[in-house]
């Protein structure tokens, strides 16, 4: 690399920008937002075995405990900063979890211990002292007794000073294969969960350590890192103990080293870490420094890219990656904070006012009440603000069935079809005179037999009155199934719309499903009660006598009356517009019906008038008194939910409907805790 080069990267180390961005983030991370958004970070992981806490060391000069074979037991945060300050700082606090309650995250907030230089020894006593602040065992108390296994907790170490680039990392508890009395299985699946958790973020940048005397493909590590970042675009790896490989292993880490084996987008880096006995014999880091640059200038080592050997260049490549990772992601950061921001308070708004004493739980279900309707009002006045096939556009709804209803008993509301006036006795029988065939499909035949059936001491010719309402009755047969179908479709509608309005106005389902377990049992009352005026209005129509001051009904029978004279004239040749001289005898004798078979058409075509005249009434009572007026009206299914609903609940029956669960209030809790911390990110991205 030039030195040109160098110093363009270097640069982004102190340009304003980059550091007030990596600084936002650690803040952001601070507030716990990290349980909100994603919030780009480089997680250290491996095996205890695998020198990662010898890598911690180096990285940071903090005698990270090195072959402890203990197992930690929360996150460490690891954040270095460039100061003015020509003394180095480190600054040891602890992060309580973003769900923490206020009691214990002041009790968290309080420990803090500032160093100038942080001893094993002290180092050992700072990481003991933040467990139990945690909650945790100590380092060798026993863990079977312990309620609390890890914490969620984050410990934060802040090393500042002239001479450090400014990134951080977290160190994620290490792997272990063997469990003991201090170390359990049950750990192993906690730790394995929460390296899952971590490296499975997209904006997670993996440094997977790999002890380089162990197969690679054997690492637990690096197979849990392919299954969250297949392509290998996160992952870095890092080798250590290359000095203790035996002879005639170089060749396969050099392979892994040089990206060959297993192809990483960042690639692969090497550390030569202290050893066990140079630890024992008390190596100083600046001792350490100056055996891992011998040990990468000696073969076959020396072939090595020099930017990917020791921890210089590794602190050095990390830095700057985040600086990278954190400007890219930065802008699309500020507007998921925004984003989730106003999707919080929407949920919490949707919640609405809190509702613990029964005054609050009056006004909440009020509120309900006064917003669904308004809503119904608004569907019933066809003023939608829906998508076309909104089951809430309830007026389009009905009115699309009414009108489906309406074609179909004109079409199919008569159980015979009327016959038109050229469909008289002079074109059906070749012998005008002879008696009417009595067939059940034929309305000429139907009423003959009818005629017939029913004849009493009136005169030839005269009809019994009981035939004409025997024939209109069995006319207007399909009438009960058609309109029974037509009041259920609407029931349905009504169903429909009720199940999304109050979804529409109440989100919390558990107090929904209250509602309409309360109002369900008078929405059924509602739809029998429609029922029942259905039936009433049928045996009005098709039991009782037929009548009629409509004055169609006799224009129609009128109308029917000469239309029927006319088509006959017609047959005679006689065409209209045309003045001729006729013979009244001559025209009777011209045109034989007998007495039965006149009766039968004046019968047709009075049943036909009434027809006319009474299925329309049917028609328009079934829309505006069975539905209009029990289904739509101010006492109908759909206004059941009302004010007048909720004062007619007493106290308890308030309490037992908007009465916020357990579930309920902990989510209030947990957005107005979510929505505070991102008002604070939003401040902080200013």
């Amino acid at each position: 690399m030039s030195k040109a080069s160098t110093k363009i990267q270097m640069d982004r180390f102190t340009n304003p920008e980059s550091l007030r961005q990596l600084e936002v983030i650690d803040a952001l991370r601070e507030l716990g937002l990290g349980h909100d958004i994603s919030l780009p970070q480089l997680v250290v992981v491996g095996d205890q075995s695998s020198g990662k806490s010898s890598l911690l060391e180096g990285l940071t000069g903090l005698p990270f405990p090195v072959a402890s074979g203990l197992c930690t037991r929360f996150i460490t945060q690891v954040i270095f900063r460039r100061t003015p300050l020509k003394q180095k700082s480190i600054v040891v606090s602890i992060v309580p979890a973003a769900d923490a309650d206020d009691a214990y995250k002041q009790e968290l907030e309080e420990y803090r211990r500032d160093f100038e230089e942080l001893p094993i020894d002290t180092f050992a006593e700072v990481l003991d002292e933040a467990a139990v602040y945690m909650g945790l065992p100590a380092a060798g108390d026993p863990v079977e007794d312990s309620s609390k296994r890890f914490a969620n907790d984050v410990l934060k170490i802040e090393i500042s000073g002239p001479e450090e680039l400014h990134f951080s990392f977290a160190d994620l508890p290490g792997l272990f294969h063997n469990p003991t009395a201090e170390q359990t299985k049950e750990d192993l699946v906690i730790i394995r969960n929460l390296i899952e958790s971590y490296i499975g973020d997209s904006r997670t940048i993996i440094l997977a350590i790999l002890d380089s005397r162990n197969n690679l493909a054997n690492q637990e590590i690096f197979r849990i890192a392919k299954a969250a970042d297949p392509g290998g675009h996160r992952t870095i790896g890092i080798m250590t103990k290359l000095d203790a490989l035996q002879r005639g292993d170089e060749s396969a880490a050099m392979k892994i080293a040089q990206n060959q084996t297993e192809q990483l987008k960042h690639g692969w880096y090497c550390v030569r870490n202290r050893s066990t006995d140079e630890v024992a014999s008390g190596v100083s880091m600046t001792e350490r420094h100056r055996n891992e640059r011998a040990f990468f200038a000696t073969p076959p080592w020396d072939k090595l890219d020099k930017r990917r050997v020791g921890v210089d260049a590794l602190r050095q490549s990390l830095g700057l990656l985040l600086n990278q990772h954190i400007s890219r992601e930065f802008p699309f950061i500020r507007k998921e904070i925004e984003a989730q921001f106003l999707r919080s308070s929407k949920s919490l708004e949707q919640l609405g006012a809190p509702r613990h004493t029964a005054h609050e739980q009056v006004q909440y279900l009020i509120k309900l009440t006064t917003a669904y309707q308004e809503l119904v009002r608004k569907n019933l006045d066809g003023h939608y603000e829906s998508s076309e096939h909104d089951p809430s556009k309830l007026r389009m709804h009905v009115q699309n069935a009414g009108d489906k209803f309406s074609e179909r008993m004109l079409k199919d509301g008569c159980a015979m079809r009327f016959k038109t006036v050229e469909e008289d006795f002079v074109v059906a029988d070749g012998n005008l005179g002879a008696p009417i065939a009595e067939d059940e499909d034929d309305i000429y035949g139907e009423i003959s037999k009818l005629w017939r059936l029913n004849r009493g001491p009136e005169l030839p010719g005269h009809l019994n009155p009981s035939v004409m309402e025997t024939l209109f009755k069995h006319q207007t047969s399909p009438w009960q199934e058609i309109a029974g179908a037509h009041i259920e479709e609407i029931i349905g509608i009504i169903r429909e719309c009720n199940n999304v309005l109050f979804r529409k106005v109440c989100t919390d389902e558990i107090v929904r499903d209250k509602i309409r377990a309360r109002i369900d049992p008078q929405l059924d009352l509602s739809f029998k009660a429609a029922k029942k005026e259905l039936g009433r209005l049928l045996k009005d129509e098709r039991e009782g006598h037929l009548l009629t001051n409509n004055h169609y009904y006799a224009e129609n029978l009128s109308a029917a009356r000469d239309d029927r004279l006319f088509n006959r004239l017609r047959k005679l040749g006689i065409q209209d517009g045309h003045i001729v001289q006729l013979n009244i005898r001559q025209l009777r004798s011209s045109l034989p019906i007998s007495n039965e078979q006149a009766g039968v058409l004046d019968i047709h075509d009075t049943l036909k008038a009434f027809y006319k005249v009474a299925i329309k009434r049917f028609i328009d009572n079934v829309k505006t008194q069975a539905i209009e007026r029990i289904l739509l009206g101010p006492e109908g299914p759909v206004r059941i939910f009302s004010p007048e609903f909720v004062s007619s609940l007493d106290e308890e029956e308030v309490g037992a409907i908007a009465g916020e669960d357990y579930a309920t209030s902990n989510l209030r809790e947990e957005l107005g805790a979510q929505i505070a911390r991102l008002a604070k990110a939003r401040k902080v991205c200013s």
